[in-house]
């Protein structure tokens, strides 16, 4: 064996390795949960937000931490289900979640297991079962038809959200995808080159899964967004088939900025969802 044949093999073993490495360990590379503060107690109150508590069953073994916020004041004839994104948990979405609350809304957030105080290890097919079982419970629990809810995803949760779509033949009041990608195995690409496709367990194909869905569809990103570029949702919007959708383009913002400050963005919300408030 010559010994560029054995640098050659010593390269592809190492490959091999690395790449065995981030396959059984990819989920600690998609998933940075924060868990619970230790001992802060949640407010009945958040700015314009009043919240509760909720437990979601999933299975025997897990269970989901989760919060269902109402306005204070007038409310809309809807409520949103809130996916969120890959990093720390509900409690960094209060703002948010104030500020959907003080345009009417009713809001359902939940942990993916392993985040916050939901309990096992996070993964894809189970942030899947998650949405699944939030879904279920904000029916059941709260009596809403699928008419009424706003199936909504940030970054990572773009693609729980459309396979929440994709699996219901329910019309659904509307999906709306903030800072999403084309997919996830995409998004494993740009960050390792040639072999981020062949890592993953489980794909997130949010451009194929809307390629169907022809209910009501907004879209929000920002061009300068420097963690998901701006063009998988321009993909997004041109794969989409429906024809009640919206492209909000947003600037000088990036990934995870406070968007839901800028008049443009509760402008968009509020001219989208024109139900008076209630």
């Amino acid at each position: 064996m010559t010994n560029r044949t054995k640098t050659l093999l010593r390269v592809a073993i190492i490959l091999a390795v690395f790449s065995s490495g981030l396959f059984f360990f990819q989920d600690r590379l998609i998933f940075f949960p924060a868990p619970w503060p230790e001992n802060f107690k949640l407010p009945q109150k958040f700015g314009e937000a009043t919240l509760s508590e909720v437990k979601i069953p999933v299975n025997d073994q897990i269970t989901l931490d989760g919060v269902f916020a109402t306005p204070t004041g007038n409310r809309r004839a809807g409520v949103i289900l809130y996916n969120h994104g890959n990093a720390g948990n509900l409690l960094n979405r209060m703002e948010r979640i104030s500020k959907f609350c003080e345009m009417g809304f009713s809001v359902l957030i939940y942990d993916y297991r392993g985040f916050g105080r939901s309990n096992g290890s996070p993964e894809v097919v189970g942030a899947i079962e998650d949405g699944q079982a939030a879904l279920a419970f904000l029916k059941k629990t709260f009596n809403y038809q699928p008419a009424e809810i706003i199936i909504y995803g940030e970054s990572l949760g773009t693609g729980i959200a459309a396979e929440l779509v994709r699996q219901s033949p329910a019309s659904f009041s509307a999906l709306v995808l903030e800072s999403g990608f084309a997919s996830l195995s995409a998004q494993a690409n740009r960050r390792f080159p040639g072999i981020g496709t062949l890592i993953l367990k489980r794909d997130l194909p949010t451009m194929d899964l809307i390629k169907n869905y022809q209910g009501r569809l907004l879209i929000i990103h920002s061009k300068e967004d420097e963690v998901i570029p701006f063009t998988d949702s321009e993909a997004l919007f041109a794969a989409a088939v429906s024809t009640d959708k919206k492209m909000l383009t947003l600037s000088g913002v990036g990934h995870n900025d406070p968007v839901w400050n800028l008049p443009e963005y509760r402008a968009t919300w509020e001219d989208f969802f024109k139900t008076s408030p209630r």
